[in-house]
């Protein structure tokens, strides 16, 4: 009897012990899996690999430079969730009249997913000034009388739902003007119909993300910035398990319609001068020159400076040392910072 009640008690025993590790090493697996998401991304392609000249992903050779579709999205409450926003590779938090800032999203134009884009808003001089650097497809309603005058003088390429709703639709759920929709899959065979399969742009400098043990003690964790209407706030906190940074708005986390954070694996902080044009507040950006940037990548953020030469030129970053910056392969985000607006940046002065 006694060595049938030790059997019965060893088989629970292993029982339990495999049970054990089992979970230790799931957890294992988890954790190494949080940690390698879109780290690596050369495993997110097999054979003749290279990058991506948008977001430095990389892909099979020949797919590195689809046509891009750049979008003006709407941040107005009234307009979020906005639709596929972490979708985009490139995003420009613009700011706009009435402290109330607009996006400008650059989406590669070899998406598998079936999107919609938007709310989709009307455009201004400098969101041609940042589209131009890129030879995409512009997305808008509309826009202001000096911007649709500079669309026709230049030949801009832009698509305007004013003249072309067949690629646009009114969303029931958003009032107007925060309900404009744009399908991506009709403005893709808008651009295999006018024969758009490259955009003529130069890249930035890209790596994959450093897999090295993070100091933790020297870790820029949050970036807050403030514009005096706490709808508009927004900061980003620095996740050291994704090794991205998460977005928050109006002290929120910043969901797209899909419900998927916003996120990305740069930061960066182009200060800019800008001028009130008129009673309806719009605004002049000055963003030809040189200025300064702070560059937040890897949980660390450095002092550094952008320059851009004219229109059509490529912004570009570099370090307070002038070494042009090397950004991680993924999702960027570029922030203008104007007068306005304030920011603080946890451990770190400026």
């Amino acid at each position: 009897m006694k060595k049938k009640v030790f059997y019965i008690i060893g088989i629970f025993l292993v029982l339990f012990l495999s049970t054990l590790f089992f979970i230790k090493k799931n957890f294992e697996d988890k954790e190494e899996e949080n940690i390698s998401t879109e780290v690596s991304n050369i495993m997110a392609c097999e054979g003749n690999c290279t990058l991506r000249l948008i977001d430095g992903i990389s892909v099979e050779a020949g797919n590195e430079n689809p046509f891009l579709i750049s979008a003006i999205v709407d941040n107005n409450e009234a307009a979020r969730p906005q639709f596929s926003l972490s979708k985009a590779s490139l995003v420009y938090d613009v700011p706009a009249e009435g402290g109330i800032d607009r996006y400008l999203a650059f989406f590669p134009s070899d998406l598998d997913d079936d999107l919609e884009i938007g709310p989709i808003r009307s455009v201004r001089p400098y969101f041609l000034t940042i589209a131009s650097e890129y030879e995409s497809l512009l997305l808008h309603c509309g826009g202001s009388p000096e911007a649709l005058a500079n669309i026709s003088k230049k030949n801009l390429l832009t698509l305007n739902e004013f003249y072309n709703s067949n690629y646009y639709r009114r969303y029931p759920n958003y009032q107007a003007p925060h309900n404009v929709l744009a399908n991506y899959e009709k403005i893709v065979e808008y651009l295999n119909d006018n024969n758009l399969t490259e955009s003529n742009f130069i890249p930035w400098k890209f790596k994959t993300k450093d897999l090295i043990s993070i100091d933790t003690s020297n870790i820029n964790y949050r970036i807050d910035i403030k514009n005096g209407q706490y709808q508009y706030d927004s900061s980003w906190e620095y996740n050291t398990s994704s090794r991205t940074y998460l977005k928050n708005i109006a002290g929120k986390a910043h969901l797209d319609n899909t419900e998927s954070r916003i996120e990305a694996d740069n930061v960066i902080l182009q200060f800019v001068s800008t001028e009130i044009l008129d009673s309806a507040l719009r605004l002049k950006i000055d963003l030809i020159g040189e200025g300064e940037a702070i560059i937040c990548l890897d949980g660390t953020c450095r002092s550094g400076i952008w320059k851009k030469n004219s229109d059509t030129d490529r912004t570009i970053f570099y370090y307070d040392t002038g070494e042009e910056i090397v950004l991680n392969s993924g999702k960027t985000w570029v922030v203008l910072i104007n007068e306005s607006t304030s920011v603080e940046i946890e451990n770190f002065s400026f």
